[in-house]
């Protein structure tokens, strides 16, 4: 079986290498040029950190990983003042069978990207997709050049092209009313600040500030060496997809007008802010294009706001569970991707719902008024709470549900003559 991914992003990256194990003969195509280190913080859950390491990839990505254990929670206007603990972090190997991994998006992806490679992933960059025939099943690439294979998967993030030949409309994005600010910098450089060096004395840490309307993070990685800031505010301009757009300092600095000095002082030192609108899209009630040939995967189909910890793990997830349909469908690729649909759709949608619920619960504890605390301070309201996703394993998903799914979905096509 031929199969051709769109976008080489984690969880293309992901499904690739789910589809190699299968034995397919897989390509990945990209528009970027060559992959640099971007990006900053990103985290896989229990859930998608076993995949990795059934696929042989995890130690890999342990190496680098952070060895944080646990969340630390204070009130946005003191570091002095703990206010609770959040152990859940530390808990994961005992509780869901593998630990969670936390590191550099940027060193991750690298890792992913010549592990395929070794895998036997052939994968171009530099090419662009112009069209797509959704019946051959085919991409055309800008120069030309038609790559015609049994099913393509389009992964190609939030803004993406093939999104719109599998729904039959371009899909527009909402807002969502909140951005980001983020950075990430080499710790050398604000060492010695006598502000900023007690975030750096304890080793690898979780800092969660909470603040009304807003809440922001300061993490340390690789042994306190890096220093990764995030802020989630409220915003009201302009809707622009992307996680590129340079962030000003100054606006960054207004937000934090009585915060804690020390986390304040990270914004004032950190370089290459940038300013990541949160677009917002419902997880799309459409995965599979009519023919039954393409399909979309990860944030083309379901994208995560960042407070549900779960974007990058989902899509791999994703991946696994395409792959592992593919294995089942004896050729039947419609019945594959269609059946990839009903398993994922109703549990991502879910999934994808927590992230707006976590930023709601840690937006709303304080008075606007006062900046006071509406009642007294309760860490389990405001640990981590879509967690019990960590406990899922995809592949063993489909295992156990292909027969009666498929079954389902089968009849379903042919009553449709696909």
């Amino acid at each position: 079986m031929k199969v051709t991914i769109v976008g080489a992003g984690l969880g293309g990256l992901a499904c690739g290498i789910a589809c190699r194990r299968q034995g397919y003969d897989v390509l990945i195509v990209d528009q970027v040029p060559k992959f640099l280190r971007l990006g900053d913080s990103i985290g896989f859950g229990s859930n998608s950190a076993r995949l990795f390491y059934r696929w042989g990839v995890g130690e890999r990505m342990e190496a680098i990983s952070s060895d944080m254990q646990e969340m630390r929670i204070y009130n946005f206007d003191s570091s002095d003042k703990l206010l609770g603990v959040d152990k859940q972090i530390g808990t994961s190997q005992e509780k869901y069978g593998c630990r969670q991994l936390i590191g550099h998006r940027g060193d991750y992806h690298m890792i992913l990207y010549e592990f395929a490679l070794q895998q036997g992933v052939m994968i171009r960059m530099g090419e662009t997709v112009d069209t797509y025939d959704a019946a051959k099943p085919s991409i055309t690439l800008a120069s030309g050049e038609e790559v015609i294979s049994d099913v393509v998967i389009v992964a190609d993030g939030v803004k993406s092209k093939g999104r719109t030949v599998v729904l039959g409309y371009e899909d527009k994005p909402l807002h969502s009313g909140y951005a980001i600010y983020r950075s990430f910098m080499d710790a050398d450089l604000v060492r010695d600040d006598p502000l900023i060096s007690k975030f750096l004395q304890e080793g690898d840490q979780l800092r969660l500030f909470l603040a009304p309307n807003m809440h922001g993070f300061i993490t340390t990685l690789r042994n306190a060496k890096e220093i990764n800031a995030v802020l989630t505010h409220r915003d009201i301009g302009n809707v622009e997809e992307g996680w590129t757009k340079p962030g000003s300092r100054e606006d960054v600095l207004a937000l934090l007008d009585g915060w804690d000095p020390a986390f304040r002082r990270v914004w004032e030192k950190i370089p290459n802010i940038i300013d990541w609108k949160l677009v917002y899209r419902p997880c799309l009630g459409k995965w599979v294009a009519d023919t039954g040939l393409v399909s979309l995967m990860g944030d083309a189909a379901h994208p995560f706001l960042p407070t549900s910890v779960q974007g990058a793990s989902q899509a791999v997830e994703d991946g696994a569970t395409i792959a592992k349909c593919l294995s089942k469908c004896n050729g039947n690729v419609p019945l594959a991707l269609h059946t990839y649909f009903e398993i994922r759709h109703d549990y991502v949608a879910e999934a994808q719902a927590t992230g707006i619920k976590q930023r709601d619960t840690w937006h709303n504890l304080h008075s606007d008024d006062s900046k006071e605390f509406k009642e007294s301070f309760d860490i389990n309201a405001v640990s981590q709470s879509n967690l019990y996703l960590w406990a899922n394993d995809a592949e063993k998903v489909v295992d156990e549900k292909w027969d009666e799914i498929s079954k389902r979905v089968e009849s379903r096509l042919k009553s449709k003559g696909v």
